[in-house]
């Protein structure tokens, strides 16, 4: 076999060369190509997604959520059963205005009635968890763990005095707490025997009611000075301080 001439090999040698650094740039090339299925996953979901029927894979693609905040969604849906609004995003951990205005456009809320979306957004003190029961405000670790023992060893928070029991829950927050909870045992119970006529009842009686203290109970009696009698519901959401977490509270409560 005849052996090749030096000026063959000087032809022959660049051109081996070129042919192995184009497999190789070929082959780098290959390796760094996005997999085919995470661009599907990617162009298959449609914004906005649903807060309440969503995966955690696809809150990862929102601008500004990664797993842990992701995960942290979840876990709020599965404690408090769903979202009645985008707003409630700001309930979970880690998420501010900031970032929610990044992807509120991306998002939305549905499978709640409308008859029940305050109804939702309200704790029942006596059955959540940790980690529902720091969704309200002034509720920290300590104090959720606090409610948890309380409950543990006295059984139900069945009204204002068993709250006011739990180390760390001073009237300073009280009036926050109820207006964030599902009305108590015991305020059920005088909803049955005896509502207060929000048009007639006095100071005093006003601020028997929940989330109302002697400051709303004042802008009660003012709007009736200047308005006139509460006709609904609604005319209670306009007195300053009264919002429609503490209309859902009253509702059973008082009558005009």
């Amino acid at each position: 076999m005849r052996k090749p001439a030096a000026k063959e090999l000087q032809v022959i040698g660049p051109i081996l060369i070129l042919v192995l650094m184009g497999f190789v740039a070929l082959t780098g090339y290959r390796g760094t190509e996005i997999p085919e299925d995470t661009v599907d996953q990617k162009e298959s979901v449609d914004f906005p997604i649903d807060l309440n029927s969503c995966s955690e894979k696809e809150l990862e693609l929102l601008p500004g959520i990664g797993p842990a905040k992701a995960k942290a969604i979840i876990d709020y849906r599965t404690s408090v059963g769903s979202f009645s609004s985008v707003d409630d995003l700001l309930l979970v951990r880690g998420i501010g205005e900031k970032t929610l205005n990044a992807f509120r456009e991306m998002v939305s809320v549905s499978g709640v009635s409308a008859a029940s979306r305050h109804e939702a957004t309200l704790i029942d003190i006596n059955v959540a968890d940790a980690l529902a029961l720091q969704s309200i405000p002034g509720i920290g670790e300590a104090k959720a763990a606090a409610i948890i023992e309380f409950r543990e060893h006295n059984g139900l928070i069945k009204n204002e005095e068993d709250l006011l029991q739990i180390p760390g829950i001073g009237p300073s927050i009280l009036t926050e707490v109820l207006a964030h909870i599902l009305p108590l045992p015991g305020c059920e119970e005088q909803a049955g025997s005896n509502k207060v006529n929000i048009n007639a009842a006095d100071l005093e009686e006003l601020c028997r009611l929940p989330g109302i203290g002697p400051v709303i109970a004042q802008r009660i009696v003012d709007f009736r000075k200047s308005f006139g009698p509460f006709r609904s519901y609604d005319d209670l959401i306009r007195v300053s301080g009264i919002g429609e977490k503490t209309v859902v509270r009253l509702k059973e409560l008082v009558e005009f």
